[in-house]
């Protein structure tokens, strides 16, 4: 026979809740805890608390063609493919940020570039809660060494501020949204979410194969061609048009400022 394996009684904590440290009002801490990152809601005085922030890899054709391209003149990489499954990545909570007028410059790198994106909150039960504009900054040359080395590039994308929204707006907008970035007043970016290779149904169930989501969890879903450097002092704004040119997002701008020492 099979053996079967110890069987929850009704009210036992799940696996990932065996898993997760206790946060209960007896518990003590040896230091106070963190304050969660918190995204602004649109009309709402409360905030959206972020519990983990992912990111999906070449989700736009033409970025995924310049990026082989650049990879196979720059770093002899050749076996990529424009229409691979989806791939994640992880952000720090903390690299989510709202409201910030001035992004710092971070250290360690000397190209700092630019990825717009829509980003997905997923509220109760792990469904999409809104949607907000997003920029995921990169150190590419850390990533270029990286990948060159074949070695993790956690440090290119996983920094303080690496990843500054707009404010959320609730539901998914129309496939027919067009997103633009502009930095300085010069478009860079633009694109249609209907452009994506996987759309936001299947994101959702590619990464609830790798992990379980929960509420609070944010994922980045993809960036178009056009990716740049920035410079200290740079204004960037990104800006999301319905099929009637109206505003379909709440804008996400900011500065990017000096280095911090």
């Amino acid at each position: 026979s099979v053996a079967q394996g110890p069987q929850l009684q009704e009210g036992s904590p799940t696996a990932l809740e065996q898993h997760t440290p206790a946060a209960t009002s007896m518990a003590q801490y040896l230091f106070p805890p963190a304050v969660p990152a918190a995204l602004r809601v649109v009309g709402e005085t409360a905030l959206f608390p972020v519990r983990r922030v992912y990111c999906v890899g070449r989700n736009y054709r033409a970025h995924s063609r310049e990026m082989i391209q650049r990879q196979a003149a720059q770093l002899k990489i050749t076996d990529d493919k424009v229409d691979a499954p989806p791939f994640f990545f992880q952000k720090p909570a903390y690299g989510a940020v709202t409201d910030t007028k001035t992004v710092p410059y971070p250290p360690k790198t000397q190209r700092l570039e630019h990825e717009l994106e829509m980003v997905v909150a997923l509220g109760d039960d792990a469904c999409v809660f809104g949607c907000a504009l997003g920029v995921d900054l990169t150190r590419r040359d850390l990533q270029d060494r990286a990948k060159a080395q074949r070695r993790p590039w956690d440090a290119a994308k996983a920094f303080d501020a690496s990843a500054p929204c707009g404010a959320l707006a609730r539901g998914l907008p129309p496939k027919e949204t067009r997103l633009e970035l502009s930095v300085n007043g010069a478009v860079r970016q633009s694109c249609v979410l209907a452009d994506m290779i996987y759309g936001v149904p299947e994101i959702l169930e590619h990464l609830s194969r790798e992990v379980e989501l929960r509420p609070g969890d944010v994922i980045f879903t993809g960036t178009p061609e056009g990716v740049g450097p920035l410079a200290p002092g740079d204004a960037v704004a990104c800006r999301a048009f319905g099929v009637d040119g109206g505003e379909a997002l709440p804008a996400c701008e900011f500065v990017v400022g000096e280095p911090r020492l």
